[in-house]
């Protein structure tokens, strides 16, 4: 029992031990490490990832491992927010995230209704998509010609309180709702019954292809929202503004104990996930350490943490019998 408990409370606190063992390892790398500016900017670094990986989470949890399709949500949403941008503020925002809700709801029902393996499809439709983009923009970067583009900059660049960025503020707002969602509301406990089984879920009268399509719409519009502040943060759109995020919304995901099997974690994990991943970096550049070998020690991180998963998971198992 005992042995059972240990592996509980790691699979459940083993996130913020780790944020806690590299909040040391930087305090000794950096006196300034700590610091109020530090530490704005560690969080400004990963709030798209967060962003995304809150999102991703929703496909996890529920029983569908992954979201491949991120990478060309976040490049159509970018090209949707510079070419809608000259109608107007709110119908920009009203399009760009309308753009997430359609390829979600298209992922979930695809996946839901003709039970096609997530991976492979997302990864296809991400593959269709880039190449669409390609097809029709080419691999230039588009620019806005009209609308009130020092607005649409404002996006990404303003600061709450002259120093907290949107961005941030956002991430924060949306796992905070997210994790009330999934915690404490029906929907939120039927998530975790269709990714614990699908067939108890059905036996319990849950309509498990309505809560698959609703993950894949969450993951769809926070894909969106990142390409929208990507979009503003460079003032253009192109079809490689999602390439990479979906690695490291994967790596966040996992690390925050949830398995891709669904059905365990939560979104408040997700955040320490994220923390994590955006203090190792921190320290790896205050370390110097290029952004090639940045990716390397990253990978490595990701292995270790999906083993680690898997062990304990196993483990749990052998334990309940």
């Amino acid at each position: 029992m005992k042995k059972k408990s240990g592996l509980e409370y790691i699979g459940k606190f083993g996130t913020y031990m780790i944020v806690l063992f590299l909040l040391i390892a930087g305090c000794l790398v950096s006196d300034k490490f700590l610091s109020l500016t530090n530490l704005v900017n560690i969080l400004d670094a990963v709030s798209y990832l967060g962003i995304l990986a809150s999102g991703m989470a929703l496909v996890t949890y529920c029983g569908q491992s992954v979201d491949l399709s991120t990478p060309s949500t976040i490049a159509v949403a970018s090209f949707v927010s510079i070419l809608t941008l000259k109608f107007g503020m709110f119908p920009m925002l009203f399009c760009t995230l309308a753009s997430g809700v359609l390829i979600g709801a298209l992922n979930g029902l695809v996946i839901g209704k003709f039970r096609i393996n997530t991976v492979v499809w997302t990864l296809a439709m991400s593959f269709v998509f880039a190449g669409l983009i390609r097809v029709v923009f080419g691999s230039a970067n588009i620019y806005p010609k009209e609308g009130n583009v020092e607005l649409f900059e404002q996006i990404s660049r303003y600061r709450v309180f002259g120093f907290i960025p949107l961005g941030v503020i956002v991430m924060v707002l949306l796992m905070a709702v997210l994790h009330i969602f999934i915690s404490r509301s029906r929907i939120g406990r039927q998530f975790k019954l269709v990714g614990c089984s699908e067939e108890v879920a059905k036996y319990s009268g849950i309509n498990v292809l309505k809560i698959i399509v609703l993950s894949f719409v969450g993951s769809g519009i926070a894909a969106a929202v990142t390409g929208l502040f990507i979009a503003s943060l460079s003032i253009s759109a192109c079809y490689n503004y999602g390439t990479g995020y979906e690695f490291r919304a994967i790596t966040a995901v996992v690390l925050s104990g949830m398995v891709l099997d669904g059905g365990r974690g939560s979104i408040a994990g997700v955040f320490g996930g994220v923390l994590a991943i955006g203090l190792l970096n921190n320290i790896m550049t205050l370390l110097g350490l290029n952004s090639f070998l940045q990716n390397v020690v990253t990978g490595i991180v990701f292995i270790v943490i999906v083993w680690f998963t898997n062990y304990t998971t196993k483990k749990l198992e052998a334990l309940n019998g």
